[in-house]
């Protein structure tokens, strides 16, 4: 292997080292929140430790200035608007769920094209977890990209994950996160949540392009 050949190769495993980790740091911030992630939230220690995986991304992404994430430092306004963006609205309902499968004209065909991705990497769903919810799709695609990584650092078949990778972005996230981000702004969010909701969005974005381009060039 020469030496160019040797430092690509580091560096799209690094790469997909870096995409892993904010897959899962997005899982969580999804998650319904907490109260230890609420205290990372409002000390301070959520956002610079996302704004770092961002700015070790392939491609460049924007966090944002910290003003636009703030979080309400009592615990239960954090969680209620949580509720009441992603879970049960004003009229019993959420207004912007985190289910991709209600952005859709027929959820229980997408559920099933969900499951047969996960199925195909030997995945199952834990019980009380639906799989178009957004942590799972997030955790499917940190663990693709894990498993890319691992590939590169092994000499593995790496392409096979990079076009998982390229095709449930492009035919999962990225495809109703718009339609998300639309209602979330009828409701006129927290700082935290739409700063949120608009950083996945760009990263979705990114990843669809970087993953086109390494498709490419492999």
């Amino acid at each position: 292997m020469t030496t160019a050949t040797q430092r690509q190769h580091e560096v799209g495993e690094a790469a997909a080292a870096v995409r892993s980790r904010l897959y899962a740091q997005l899982a969580r911030a999804f998650a319904f929140p907490q109260p230890e992630f609420h205290r990372e939230v409002v000390e301070g220690r959520w956002l610079p430790a996302a704004a770092d995986l961002v700015h070790a991304l392939p491609a460049r992404v924007a966090v944002g200035p910290a003003a636009a994430w703030r979080a309400p430092p009592d615990y239960d306004h954090f969680q209620s608007e949580y509720i009441r963006l992603f879970e049960v609205g004003s009229r019993g309902s959420a207004a912007c769920p985190l289910i991709s499968g209600q952005y859709g004209r027929d959820r229980l065909r997408a559920m099933e094209e969900l499951v047969r991705f996960y199925n195909f990497f030997g995945l199952r769903i834990s019980p009380g977890m639906m799989p178009d919810q957004v942590t799972v799709e997030l955790e499917f695609m940190h663990f693709l990209a894990f498993r890319e990584a691992e590939a590169r650092e092994d000499g593995g078949d790496v392409d096979s994950y990079l076009r998982a990778q390229r095709d449930f972005v492009q035919r999962q996230l990225a495809g109703w996160w718009p339609l998300l981000t639309a209602a979330l702004k009828l409701q006129r969010p927290l700082p935290f949540y739409r700063s949120l909701v608009g950083l996945a969005g760009r990263f979705f974005d990114a990843e669809r392009t970087y993953l086109q381009r390494v498709l490419k060039g492999s």
